[in-house]
Parts: C-alpha cells; structure tokens; sequence
C-alpha cells in the first residue's frame, strides 16, 4: 500500500499498532481521540477532497456510537471511507456491555451504498484491505 492519499485515523486505541506507518507516513496519521463521530465527518471529508481514509477503532464505538455520521457522512454522499472495527462481538467482554458489538454487521448491511467485509484472518484481511482500497464507496471491515 504505496498511495500518499492513505490516511490513517484512530479512535485513541492501536498506538502502538501504527509505528511503522507512522514512521513511513508520520503526516498521514491522526489520533483524533475519543470524538468518532467527529473522526467519520474528518474521515468523509478527507474522502470528499481526495484522500483515502481508513478509521481504526473499537467496533461499537465506530458503529453504533457514530451511525448517523456513518449514513449520512459517508453512505449518502457514497465516499470511498474505510471503517475498521476491532474487537467485534465480545472480545472485550471484560469491559462492560458498553464494548460489546454483535449487531454490527446487521446495521452497517442495510446502509446504502455501503460494502461489508468480514476476515477470518490475517490473509484475507490483507485482501480485504486491498479490495477496499479498491472500492469508489465506504467499506466497514470486521476484525
């Protein structure tokens, strides 16, 4: 994934994941905290402007916690914005019923305009990656 349009935007989580690229494309990378409604309309309006955004966060808060920037930001104006939700279903049980997420695949699969990946590991992940890349629209992924 050789393309200066990547940008890359966490919802305050994976820090440490994102060395390397930060490394290679340290201005292509923003932290914008916990505010991901506020990281989906940054996100669409990157995509609007020509850049290709990836959002990394927590499944619910990427999902339920920001939906209507979802549908409208990115679903209705068709932007190729790419979602990756992290910790789907009860990965992080442990937290509380807050980072539960076992309706995110039904809600993101009636959005218009809107493709659903979900990789069962790490190769297809990477084509999944690849794929959305390729894809003119938004693209939720699910890990």
């Amino acid at each position: 994934m050789d393309d200066s349009r990547i940008v890359l935007l966490s919802g305050d989580i994976g820090n440490k994941l994102f060395d390397k690229f930060k490394e290679q494309s340290g201005k292509n990378f923003y932290n914008c905290g916990v505010a991901e409604a506020n990281m989906m309309g940054v996100a669409a309006g990157m995509a609007l402007s020509g850049l290709r955004p990836i959002i990394y966060t927590i499944t619910p808060f990427t999902t339920t916690r920001c939906y209507e920037q979802i549908r409208v930001d990115a679903c209705y104006h068709n932007v190729p914005v790419i979602i990756v939700g992290t910790g789907s279903g009860f990965t992080y049980a442990e937290l509380g019923p807050t980072h539960h997420s076992c309706e995110d695949l039904a809600i993101m699969r009636v959005l218009p305009n809107m493709t659903v990946l979900a990789p069962a590991d790490e190769v297809e992940l990477r084509q999944c990656l690849r794929a959305a890349l390729k894809q003119k629209g938004p693209v939720y992924i699910r890990i």
